[in-house]
């Protein structure tokens, strides 16, 4: 169904940011708990103008159309400009209820030290191995068969989650394989994190209710 970002505000949310290199795509997930379980969604996509350019004549990917409904952001030039990212995070930030934010450690930059020096949103780095990942991903499949993730038919979201390959370890844990993925998935990447992010802080919660109030 559509969503409708003004009245998500002051609802609880989670964010996962993936901010991949600095010629592709940077993508910023935002979930929004719901009663059933499920989570609304929005997200927020980048990418340098020069390099959407030269990947929809070698890609054929609509990136003009994406950017024309708004679901894409351009940066000038051929490398992301993060300074641009991170206006558009303050101001989500200064919109909704951002309890917190799962970044990819190895990906970070100036972007997670200043959102953390400015005090604007709790940064939390987040593992992409199996102990990290496996359950997200486990559970985005779960809620995405019963119907429970709404992102009102983001076209950037579904063509990501497409090109998902999935890794399997001994133990049956899964990720994202974004080596053997045949696209991009990086909004897939932050959508797993976002939801491990809520899940540990759910966690977390019932815990400390049945500390201090029994069973």
């Amino acid at each position: 169904s559509p969503i409708d970002e003004e009245a998500l505000r002051g609802r609880l949310c989670y964010g996962g940011l993936d901010l991949a290199s600095t010629t592709d795509i940077a993508s910023l997930v935002l979930i929004f708990p719901k009663e059933d379980g499920g989570y609304d969604i929005l997200t927020r996509f980048w990418i340098p103008k020069d390099q959407m350019r030269e990947r929809v004549r070698r890609d054929r990917v609509p990136y003009y159309d994406w950017v024309k409904d708004g679901l894409i952001s351009t940066t000038e030039g051929n490398v992301i400009d993060y300074d641009f990212i991170e206006r558009d995070i303050k101001e989500l930030c200064e919109k909704f209820n951002v309890k917190s934010i799962a970044y990819d450690r190895w990906n970070a930059s100036s972007i997670v030290t200043n959102l953390t020096n400015d005090d604007v949103v709790e940064l939390i780095p987040f593992g992409q191995g199996y102990a990290s990942m496996s359950a997200p991903t486990k559970q985005i499949e779960v809620l995405a068969l019963q119907g429970r993730l709404n992102h009102g038919d983001n076209h950037v979201l579904n063509w990501m989650c497409s090109n998902v390959v999935l890794k399997r370890d001994p133990a049956d844990g899964v990720k994202i394989d974004k080596s053997k993925s045949i696209e991009k998935v990086d909004g897939m990447v932050s959508l797993a994190m976002a939801i491990g992010i809520a899940l540990i802080d759910k966690k977390e919660e019932d815990t400390n209710v049945y500390e201090h109030r029994g069973m």
